[in-house]
């Protein structure tokens, strides 16, 4: 149950994110991208690695990625604990 729990979550998440109910106009991956850029130029130089993935969001415009993304982590995580626990 608590992996059902655990996807709905990230379904919602991203369907939110995708759809905000009276939330600001536009594609808010992309506003989000354009926020994330600002912060790599300004502090990137501490954190180059995060940078660099900060700057692929930015150049892709965040296009379906936190989907994707998030879903394979859930999926991995899962595996993970699946393992462990035939193990």
């Amino acid at each position: 149950m608590d992996a059902a729990v655990l996807l709905v979550g990230h379904v919602r998440g991203v369907t939110q994110q995708a759809h905000p109910a009276g939330g600001p106009e536009g594609n808010p991956e992309a506003q989000l991208g354009a926020i994330l850029g600002d912060l790599t130029r300004s502090h990137g130089e501490s954190s180059p690695a995060l940078a660099a993935a900060l700057a692929s969001a930015v150049e892709s415009d965040g296009r379906d990625q936190a989907w994707e993304f998030g879903l394979q982590r859930v999926l991995d995580g899962l595996a993970a604990l699946i393992e462990q626990r035939a193990g």
